[in-house]
C-alpha cells in the first residue's frame, strides 16, 4: 500500500482528508484533487475499512474515529451489469512496444472512464495526456483483473446499519458513469438513509449539473470540489467566516 501526505502544516488544526483510490489506481491519480485539498487543509475499499470493527470473523477497532464519508463513483454490492466495468482487449499479443503504443493499447479503457463529450472536448486534451502517461506504468492487466475478482466477492448485506448513525455521508455519482451505473448510487441513498446526495445549483458546495462520468473530479472547475468538500464537512457557513 502506497500512501502520501500533504498539507502537514494542517495537522491537529483541521480534520484530515483521506482520499482512497479504488481498483486499478496509483497513489498519485489523486494529484488535482488531493493537492487543492492540501493548500486548504474509492469506494469499496473505503466501506471496507469501516466495516473492519463487525468483520464476522475477525473484527478489528480502528484506531481513529470517521466522521464523514464520501462515496463516489462506487457501488454496495458486486457489479452484474456486463456493459459496465473496466474493459480490457485480452486478444492483444503480448510483445515489447514502444511507449506512443502502450498509450494506445490503453486509451480505450481510459477513455471509458470519461464521457465521450469530454473526451472530444479540446480544451481537456491536456488532462487526458497526463491520464495516459500514468497508465503506462504500476498498472499491470493481471494485477486489474485480480483485483476485479476479488471486487466480485464482496458482500456488505446488513452492515451499513451497524455503523454509527453520526457518520455523515455524501454520495457522488455522475449520470455519464459508463463503469460503475449511476443507479448504485441511488442504492447507496436507500441502503443509508440518512446519506446525502450532492446538489445540483449554482451555489459553492453545489454543481452545476450531473453530466460526469466515473473521473468526476475532473470535470468542472477543481474549486468546485473544492468547496463541495469543505461544505460537507462544515454545513454551517459561519464556519468559514
Amino acid at each position: 500500500m502506497a500512501y502520501e501526505i500533504l498539507g502537514q502544516h494542517h495537522i491537529d488544526r483541521h480534520q484530515p482528508i483521506v482520499l482512497v483510490g479504488g481498483m486499478s489506481s496509483l497513489r498519485g491519480d489523486w494529484e488535482r484533487l488531493a493537492r487543492r485539498l492540501a493548500t486548504r487543509r474509492p469506494g469499496v475499499v473505503t466501506q471496507q475499512l469501516l466495516f473492519l470493527p463487525y468483520h464476522q470473523t475477525d473484527p478489528t477497532p480502528l484506531g481513529f474515529k470517521v466522521t464523514h464519508v464520501i462515496l463516489a463513483g462506487t457501488l454496495l454490492s458486486p457489479l452484474r451489469d456486463r456493459k459496465y466495468g473496466l474493459k480490457f482487449d485480452r486478444t492483444i499479443p503480448k510483445k515489447p512496444r514502444t511507449r506512443e503504443e502502450k498509450r494506445e493499447i490503453a486509451r480505450p479503457t481510459l477513455e471509458a472512464t470519461f464521457d465521450p463529450q469530454w473526451v472530444a472536448n479540446p480544451e481537456n486534451a491536456g488532462r487526458l495526456n497526463w491520464w495516459l502517461d500514468r497508465q503506462l506504468s504500476g498498472r499491470p492487466t493481471s494485477t486489474i483483473l485480480m483485483q476485479a475478482r476479488a471486487m466480485n466477492k464482496f458482500d456488505f448485506t446488513g452492515l451499513h446499519n451497524k455503523l454509527p448513525k453520526d457518520m455523515q455521508f455524501l454520495v457522488i455519482h455522475g449520470e455519464l458513469d459508463a463503469i460503475v451505473p449511476p443507479s448504485c448510487g441511488q442504492e447507496i441513498l436507500r441502503r443509508i438513509p440518512r446519506a446525502k446526495s450532492i446538489e445540483v445549483g449554482g451555489r459553492p458546495g453545489q454543481v452545476e449539473h450531473l453530466n460526469f462520468g466515473h473521473h468526476w473530479y475532473e470535470y468542472f472547475d477543481i474549486q468546485v470540489w473544492d468547496d463541495v468538500v469543505e461544505y460537507f464537512l462544515e454545513p454551517n457557513p459561519m464556519v468559514r467566516l
